[in-house]
């Protein structure tokens, strides 16, 4: 069956949520089932009329990609995908305080998952945010103001959501399931072993200056 006539078959508040799932994917990125109500209906709507949806965005290099297990719905440019299925492009351009902050926020995603929370809700605080961000080699904690804009920054493309005023003790950051398409695996693996690298090259060398002390 052709878009037109689906559309045409629509009812005035089916085209109104397709419509709105369509323009709120283009600015997003991803449509979250556990964020509230609004976007829980728009998830239901793409899950329930995907084909439809990947027929309309396949007209502008679009696919629609749905983890029903975790209630995400994402769309990818599907010409920059190679011949492996890795995506190769589609990506946000990051600074590095903000790539760093995206891979511990990954990190702390997964280690809650490994831990075995069942939680439909996944929240951390800003200490364990910055406790993360120590260990992978930040010297000096973010700025508050930098801190909010790389958070604000993630919390448009429904990664995360803070909830509270960074710099308060009582702000949290709800961890949305989409982190994990955020983040391709390899490119983490690559970024813990520069990590890591830096780290052992860090401890050789205060080895070293506390031997030349001691002699």
């Amino acid at each position: 069956m052709s878009i037109e006539t689906i559309w045409e078959d629509f009812t005035s508040s089916e085209k109104h949520l397709f419509q709105k799932s369509c323009r709120r994917l283009l600015k997003q990125t991803f449509l979250v089932r556990d964020k509230d109500e609004d976007y829980k209906k728009m998830y239901y709507f793409v899950a329930k009329r995907q084909e439809v949806f990947e027929q309309y965005f396949s007209f502008i290099g679009f696919d629609i990609v749905l983890d029903r297990e975790n209630g995400v719905v994402m769309l990818r440019n599907s010409a920059e995908f190679g011949e492996n299925g890795k995506l190769q492009g589609n990506r946000l351009a990051l600074k590095k305080a903000e790539s760093l902050v995206l891979c511990c926020l990954w990190t702390l995603y997964v280690d809650r998952l490994r831990s075995g929370s069942l939680a439909q809700t996944i929240t951390v605080s800003i200490t364990d945010l910055g406790f993360t961000l120590e260990k992978y080699g930040l010297k000096e904690p973010l700025d508050k103001t930098l801190m909010a804009n790389i958070l604000k920054l993630f919390s448009r493309y429904n990664l995360i959501e803070v909830k509270g005023k960074v710099g308060e003790p009582d702000c949290l950051i709800r961890l949305y399931a989409s982190l994990q398409f955020a983040l391709d695996t390899e490119e983490f693996k690559k970024f813990v072993e520069v990590t890591e690298k830096k780290m052992m090259e860090k401890e050789d060398t205060e080895t070293e200056e506390d031997a030349d002390d001691a002699e």
